[in-house]
C-alpha cells in the first residue's frame, strides 16, 4: 500500500465517537417516546373514567332531581290551598316557601279551565330572570296574575319584597291562554306527572322545561318551572378539569344544560360569546352522539388550530332520559402534565448530551483532523494544484488508505489531463491544419498566426510600459488558452466555399468564367472572318477591294484583342476600377454575339431552377458580357443570428451574385460585397462553433480572444463592431498579428506577398486610421518581433530594411 506508519491502526468504527452520541439521542427519543406513548394512554383513560363517573353523577342527579319535582308537584296538588278558589294569600305562602325550599325551581302556578293563571317566579333562580322581568335587587318575588277573556285579557306583574310585602304592581294586556300550554294540555289529557322538555317560558322569555300535574277533581293543573341557568349550576359544581365544557343536551345537538360560564354554550335566550365555537360544539357533540363506535370515548378533535377532547354517553341506560352527557376538553388539560415531564425529560437529556460533547469532540479527533487535511489536499485537487498534495497519515485505517488513494488518484488525473490535453490540442491542430489544407493557397495561416500571436504577447508580458502594465500572462493555463484562442482564430473557414476563400479573379466561381469570355471572343474573331470572305466574295476581286476589307479585318481583329486584353485586365483585379474604365467596360460589353445552342440543355436539377425567364428560340443574339437572372443565387434560409451572440454586421439581399458586368466592375480586389460577406461570415461561425462547446475554466477566454480578430479600434469591425475600449491587450495582439501575417504570406491568390517594409507601412497607416492597436504596434516594432516572425517564417526576397524610427516618432 505504500509507505506507512509503524503505529498500529485501527478500524474506524471504533474511532467515530458520533455514533455514541447518536446512538444515546435516539435511545433517549425512543425512551421519551415510549413514555409519551403509553403516558399519554393512561391519561386518556383516566380521563376517559373520570367523565364516565361525572356521567353517571349527572345521571343520577338528573333522576333525582326529576324525581323530586314529580314528588312536589303531586305533593302540592293535594294541598288544599291549591285546588281552592278563595286561597290567594295561602298559595301565595304555600308557593313561597316550596320555592324557598328548591332554589333550583324557577315558579310554581297554577292554570284554571276558565284560563285564568298564577304564579310566583322565583327572582333568586338566576339573574336572567330578574333581568327579563325587570325586577328590582330589592324585590324577592314576582306574582303574575291572568284573568279577563278575549281583549279584556291583562297580566298583572305584583312585585314582592322578601316578607311578600307588595313594593309595585304593573299591567299589561296579553294574549295568553292557559288552555293552549303544552303542559296544561298534556296533563289535562293524560293525567299523572308531565315533563314538556325545554321551551321558553311566556312571562319571562327564558328557557326550561315544565312539571305539570292535574289537580285531581278540578279542571285545574299545576306546574313547576325549572329554568336552564339553575339545570347548568349544577354541572358547574362538577370541577372536571379547569378549561372543559360539561354539557347535557339532545341527540340533535340541542343543549339541555351548560357548564359554560360565557353566554354562547347551552342558553338559546342569550346571545352567543362566539357562534362559530357554538356551531363547532353543537356540530362535534351531534356527530358523536349518533356514532355508537365513539360513546363512552376520549375523541381527538379540533377547532381553530388546537386540539381537543370530546366524550360522549348517553343517559338514557342511567336516567332513562332522551339525552347525552358530554364533554369538550382542550387537549393540554389532559395530556399537558405529561408533556410537561416529557419537555422536563427532554431538557434533562439535551443537558446531559450537551456535557458529553466536550468528551465526543476529544474522541473524534483522530477522525476530523485528518479528514479535514484531507479536505484541504481535496481543494488543492479541485484548484488543480496537484503538484502540492500530499499524504496525510492517521491513526484510523481507512482515512490512512483514503490518503494513499488520494495520491494515487492525483497521479492519475494529472497523467489522464496530459493525454487528454494532448488530444485536445491535437485536435485543434488538426483543425486549424484542416482549414489551411482546405485551400491550396491559405495553407499554414492558421498555424502562423499563433506563432506570431506568442511572440508579441511575450513581449507585452515581459513589457513595463504604461500599456502594458497590468497585463500578463503569468501561469501555463493562461498561456495555453491563448495558444488555443490563436489556432482556432479561424475555425468558422470551415463552412466557407473554397471558391470563396481561393477567388483569385473576379469572374472566378469554381473555375475562370473569363474562358466563357475569350471564346465569345473567338467567336466574335472568326465572324468578323466569316464577314471578311463573304464581302470579298461579293462582288468582283479588285486589289483595291481586298486591301481595304483586309484592313477592316485587321482593324476589327486588333480591336478585339484590345478589348479582350482590357477586359482580361478587369478580371485579375490587380488595379483600381476607376468610372472610365467602367465605363468602357459597359460599352464592350454591348457588344453582341449569335447562339446557336440552348442553354438549358444539361444543367442541375439546381441551375435550371435559376432560370427564372422563358427559354428562348434560338439562334439568339446575346450581350458579350451581361448581368442575367440566373446569376443571381438567392438565400434558402434568412441571414438571422441568435440575439446573445452580439451580431451586428450588414447583410447582403442575396447569397450570391454571379453577373458578368456586376463581377468584373468591382472596384478594388476581386470579391463582390455578397463574397465579402460570405468569407467575413466565417467569424459567425467561430462564434457560434466556440461558444457552444463546453470549454473547461481554464478556456474560458477562448470563444472571446479567438472571434475578435477583425474588431477595429474605431468600432467599424466586424462581427460585433466592438470598440476599441472594449478589446483586450490578448485580442489586439491576436488582431495585429491575423494582418502582418495576411500581408506577407505568399500563398494568397489574389495578391502578391507584401514585403516587411510594405506590410509593416499598411499596418502603420491602419494605426493612423484608428484599425488596430497603436501600442501594439509599437511594441511590434520595438521588440522587433516583425523581423523574428519574418527570419523564420518569410522568403529572403520579403525581409528589407525597415526605418523603424518613422513608427516610433508620434505622441501617444
Amino acid at each position: 500500500m505504500g509507505l506507512q506508519s509503524d503505529t498500529q491502526r485501527v478500524s474506524i468504527r471504533f474511532s467515530v465517537v458520533a455514533i455514541f452520541t447518536l446512538s444515546t439521542t435516539l435511545l433517549a427519543a425512543l425512551a421519551i417516546g415510549l413514555h409519551y406513548y403509553f403516558g399519554s394512554g393512561l391519561a386518556k383513560d383516566a380521563a376517559g373514567q373520570l367523565y364516565a363517573n361525572v356521567a353517571e353523577a349527572a345521571a343520577k342527579e338528573i333522576v333525582s332531581f326529576g324525581d323530586t319535582t314529580a314528588d312536589i308537584a303531586e305533593l302540592l296538588t293535594l294541598y288544599p290551598e291549591v285546588a281552592g278558589a278563595n286561597s290567594g294569600a295561602s298559595q301565595l305562602r304555600l308557593f313561597a316557601m316550596t320555592l324557598s325550599q328548591h332554589p333550583a325551581f324557577y315558579g310554581v302556578y297554577l292554570g284554571h279551565g276558565d284560563g285564568s293563571f298564577y304564579e310566583l317566579i322565583n327572582l333568586d333562580s338566576s339573574d336572567e330572570v330578574r333581568s327579563a322581568l325587570f325586577a328590582a335587587q330589592v324585590d324577592r318575588w314576582v306574582a303574575v296574575t291572568v284573568a279577563g277573556e278575549g281583549k279584556q285579557r291583562m297580566r298583572r306583574y305584583d312585585y314582592l319584597d322578601n316578607n311578600l310585602v307588595l313594593r309595585f304592581t304593573r299591567s299589561e294586556p296579553t294574549e295568553f291562554d292557559v288552555l293552549t300550554r303544552p303542559w296544561y294540555l298534556a296533563a289535562m289529557e293524560l293525567g299523572g306527572v308531565q315533563n314538556t322538555g325545554i321551551y321558553p317560558f311566556s312571562q319571562s322569555q327564558t328557557y326550561g322545561q315544565t312539571i305539570s300535574k292535574r289537580v285531581a277533581g278540578t279542571d285545574t293543573v299545576l306546574g313547576i318551572d325549572m329554568t336552564l341557568p339553575s339545570m347548568s349550576a349544577y354541572l358547574r359544581g362538577q370541577i372536571v378539569n379547569s378549561d372543559a365544557i360539561s354539557f347535557i343536551y339532545t341527540p340533535d345537538g340541542g343543549v339541555v344544560a351548560s357548564s359554560a360560564k360565557a353566554q354562547g354554550f347551552g342558553d338559546p335566550s342569550s346571545t352567543p360569546a362566539s357562534a362559530d365555537a357554538e356551531q363547532w360544539a353543537r356540530e362535534t357533540l351531534r356527530n358523536i352522539a349518533r356514532d355508537e363506535q365513539r360513546h363512552k370515548k376520549l375523541v381527538e378533535v379540533d377547532y381553530d388550530g388546537q386540539p381537543y377532547f370530546a366524550f360522549a354517553e348517553p343517559l338514557s341506560a342511567r336516567a332513562k332520559s332522551p339525552y347525552f352527557f358530554g364533554i369538550l376538553v382542550p387537549a393540554y388539560e389532559v395530556v399537558g402534565a405529561l408533556m410537561d415531564r416529557v419537555m422536563l425529560s427532554v431538557a434533562i437529556t439535551a443537558g446531559f448530551l450537551f456535557l458529553l460533547l466536550p468528551m465526543s469532540w476529544f474522541f473524534a479527533s483522530p477522525i476530523v483532523r485528518p479528514i479535514r487535511q484531507l479536505a484541504a489536499e481535496n481543494d488543492k485537487v479541485r484548484e488543480r494544484n496537484y503538484e502540492q498534495v500530499k499524504r496525510v497519515n492517521s491513526r484510523v485505517l481507512e482515512i490512512d488508505e483514503l490518503s494513499e488513494s488520494m495520491v494515487s488518484m492525483v497521479a492519475a488525473i494529472q497523467t489522464y489531463e496530459r493525454d487528454q490535453r494532448s488530444l485536445m490540442d491535437a485536435f485543434i491542430q488538426l483543425i486549424a491544419e484542416a482549414i489551411d489544407d482546405k485551400s491550396a493557397y491559405t495553407g499554414g495561416h492558421c498555424a502562423r498566426v499563433p506563432e506570431l500571436a506568442f511572440m508579441l504577447a511575450e513581449q507585452a508580458s515581459r513589457s513595463s510600459a504604461p500599456p502594458f502594465k497590468d497585463f500578463e500572462l503569468e501561469t501555463d493555463e493562461q498561456w495555453r488558452e491563448y495558444r488555443v484562442a490563436a489556432w482556432l482564430h479561424d475555425c468558422g473557414k470551415i463552412t466557407v466555399p473554397e471558391h470563396i476563400v481561393d477567388k483569385g479573379s473576379k469572374l472566378e466561381v469554381i473555375y475562370n468564367r473569363i474562358h466563357e469570355v475569350r471564346m465569345r471572343f473567338e467567336v466574335l474573331w472568326r465572324d468578323a472572318e466569316i464577314e471578311y470572305w463573304q464581302q470579298l466574295n461579293a462582288q468582283p476581286i479588285t486589289k483595291e477591294r481586298q486591301d481595304r476589307l483586309v484592313s477592316a479585318l485587321n482593324n476589327g481583329r486588333q480591336q478585339l484583342l484590345d478589348e479582350f486584353a482590357f477586359v482580361a485586365g478587369c478580371n485579375v483585379g490587380g488595379e483600381f476600377l476607376d468610372d472610365n474604365k467602367r465605363a468602357r467596360l459597359l460599352d464592350i460589353s454591348r457588344k453582341t454575339w449569335q447562339r446557336n445552342f440552348d442553354n438549358r440543355l444539361g444543367l442541375s436539377p439546381a441551375e435550371e431552377l435559376g432560370f427564372s425567364e422563358p427559354r428562348l428560340s434560338v439562334p439568339v443574339t446575346e450581350q458579350l458580357l451581361s448581368n442575367k437572372p440566373e446569376h443571381i443565387v438567392k438565400r434558402i434560409r434568412p441571414a438571422v443570428y441568435p440575439s446573445h451572440l452580439g451580431i451586428n454586421m450588414d447583410v447582403p439581399e442575396h447569397l450570391y451574385n454571379l453577373g458578368e458586368i456586376y463581377n468584373l466592375s468591382i472596384s478594388r480586389g476581386t470579391l463582390t460585397e455578397e463574397d465579402r460577406f460570405k468569407i467575413n461570415e466565417h467569424m459567425i461561425t467561430t462564434i457560434k462553433m466556440l461558444e457552444g462547446l463546453p470549454f473547461p475554466d481554464e478556456l474560458k477566454n477562448v470563444p472571446r480572444y479567438a472571434s475578435t480578430h477583425h474588431e477595429t479600434m474605431s468600432g467599424s469591425g466586424y462581427p460585433r463592431r466592438l470598440p476599441g475600449e472594449a478589446l483586450s491587450v490578448p485580442e489586439r495582439i491576436l488582431a495585429v498579428a491575423d494582418v502582418f501575417e495576411a500581408l506577407t504570406a505568399s500563398d494568397r491568390p489574389y495578391k502578391k506577398a507584401k514585403s516587411v517594409s510594405a506590410a509593416i507601412d499598411i499596418l502603420h497607416k491602419m494605426v493612423l486610421d484608428n484599425h488596430i492597436d497603436k501600442d501594439c504596434f509599437q511594441l511590434f516594432i520595438r521588440s522587433k518581433v516583425y523581423l523574428r516572425y519574418a527570419e523564420k517564417f518569410l522568403t529572403s526576397e520579403q525581409i528589407d530594411s525597415v526605418d523603424e524610427s518613422k513608427y516610433m516618432s508620434w505622441e501617444h
